[in-house]
């Protein structure tokens, strides 16, 4: 990641350091929303791959029972578990709606599996900088406490981050009154 960038004068928060943070240890994921209002995240995925009926609800299948069987693990009641398909020209953009409250890194990890079995070469991602095992340690352990003190004191305005070409930008998609 060569720079973050938010608006001149505006306090970097919790919830734009989640997203960074989230972006940076995943570089799969193309785009991230926190939603205040629903109290959710959704992860854009893109892939260079046109999903057939059978494969969308293959895909949104076993992506919504992985994450309903580690809730069971976890021992938490997800709130929301979405996937949803786009298709624009040559790309298919997957979300995965998830809320904030239940929401955990290692869900992430068990999708970016699953997709990486289903299909290694059709998902665009940036590429990896190579992170050393401690480092992503760390790292979880970062955003695991950054999400604690999300779900605490909860966001007010809606953010997006998105990734390209090495960095991430944070954008208030709130509209003003």
């Amino acid at each position: 990641m060569k720079d973050v960038y938010f608006r001149e004068g505006e306090s970097f928060t919790g919830a734009m350091s989640l997203i960074v943070s989230l972006l940076i240890r995943y570089p799969e994921v193309a785009t991230l929303k926190l939603n205040p209002e629903e109290s959710s995240l959704i992860f854009r995925f893109i892939f260079r791959y046109k999903f057939s009926t059978e494969e969308k609800k293959s895909f949104r299948e076993e992506i919504k029972m992985s994450l309903e069987t580690l809730a069971v693990l976890e021992r938490v009641e997800p709130q929301v578990i979405e996937v949803t398909f786009r298709r624009q020209n040559d790309l298919s953009f997957v979300e995965i709606k998830r809320d904030l409250t239940t929401f955990s890194p290692e869900e992430l990890s068990l999708v970016l599996k699953i997709i990486d079995r289903r299909y290694p070469q059709q998902l665009i991602k940036e590429a990896d900088n190579e992170t050393g095992e401690e480092d992503l340690l760390f790292q979880d352990e970062m955003i695991a406490h950054m999400l604690e003190e999300l779900r605490e004191v909860p966001p007010e305005r809606e953010l997006i981050g998105i990734r390209e070409e090495g960095r991430v930008m944070i954008f208030n998609h709130t509209t003003p009154p």
